[in-house]
């Protein structure tokens, strides 16, 4: 069976009725429109926009009680979807018109492959919002086509992948993706990165302070829960973080660790273009601020634990 006899359920967890219908709009604008059966925008706030929108097309209201974490905002829309393609993006984000397609074209070609996604770019193309794709939004910014974990803003899953992890941990509030995209790895499915379609990013990060205090925030809410959950999958780094997961030894870790991925990450910017050198000092100082992040994690995860003990 080909690509285009396929069905997609498309899911979009929305904080954001503002910036949803655009979001909708690069749904129903795709080549692939057929093949989408519904569009479920799974929201804790009434939109009149779309409520008028869903008398006259696939899209569907999905109402949640509360704004939940996005892995929980996922896992509701996918209980309720009935297509065998799961495509998951998020309400800051706009299609290009062969998104879908040329996802599921790619997808379709590897009988293992349980997960695809895709480039993100800023829709702002200012100095900032351009830092920002490289400092906070790495994992969507490969030119090339590789078998990488991937994060979640733009991704198709097939639906026996994703019934096989039994979706998103709903208890994490950050790196829900990198945990998802590991059980799949688990469970014998691998993880598919093309930089063959671009999905145009809303971010927000439009500022020096908007970017640094989100690498911070983010560094707190993901600690090392993911690390330590698949050790033996990580990278000599990822386990040296582990191994030194303590509020004491991590503070000697932080200036070296960021080093490292900085450098990383940098050369193989420069490789692709020289001039993306420019953007290496904001990624040392967000990768910095980052392991910050999770030191404080650690800090405060470590006083919860006394107390604990305290009062058995």
């Amino acid at each position: 069976m080909s690509a285009s006899d396929e069905t997609i359920s498309v899911i979009i967890p929305s904080a954001r009725p503002d910036k949803v219908i655009d979001t909708i709009n690069g749904l129903l604008s795709q080549t692939f429109t057929a093949q989408i059966i519904e569009i479920l925008v799974v929201s804790p706030e009434h939109n009149s926009r779309i409520a008028e929108l869903s008398k006259k097309s696939k899209v569907t209201i999905v109402t949640v009680e509360e704004l939940y974490p996005p892995g929980k905002m996922r896992n509701v829309g996918a209980r309720t979807a009935v297509g065998k393609y799961l495509a998951f993006i998020d309400d800051d984000c706009i299609p290009e018109d062969m998104w879908l397609e040329k996802l599921l074209e790619e997808i379709s070609m590897y009988p293992d492959v349980g997960m695809i996604g895709c480039r993100l770019v800023s829709g702002n193309k200012g100095f900032w919002s351009v830092n920002a794709d490289y400092s906070l939004f790495a994992a969507y910014q490969y030119h090339k086509k590789m078998f990488i974990d991937l994060g979640s803003a733009a991704i198709v899953v097939k639906r026996q992948a994703f019934a096989a992890t039994d979706g998103f941990d709903e208890s994490l509030s950050a790196s829900e993706d990198w945990d998802f995209s590991l059980r799949l790895r688990q469970e014998g499915w691998r993880c598919l990165f093309t930089p063959e379609v671009e999905v145009v990013h809303f971010h927000g990060r439009e500022s020096f302070v908007d970017i640094v205090k989100n690498a911070y925030f983010s560094g707190q809410r993901s600690g090392l829960i993911v690390q330590k959950r698949y050790y033996s999958k990580m990278s000599w780094l990822a386990k040296i973080s582990v191994y030194m997961g303590t509020p004491l030894l991590y503070c000697l870790l932080i200036l070296p660790y960021a080093t490292a991925l900085t450098m990383a990450q940098g050369i193989g910017l420069m490789r692709s273009d020289w001039k993306r050198c420019l953007h290496v000092p904001i990624i040392f100082i967000c990768r910095l601020l980052y392991h910050c992040g999770v030191w404080r994690r650690l800090v405060q995860d470590s006083v919860l634990h006394r107390g604990e003990r305290g009062g058995q």
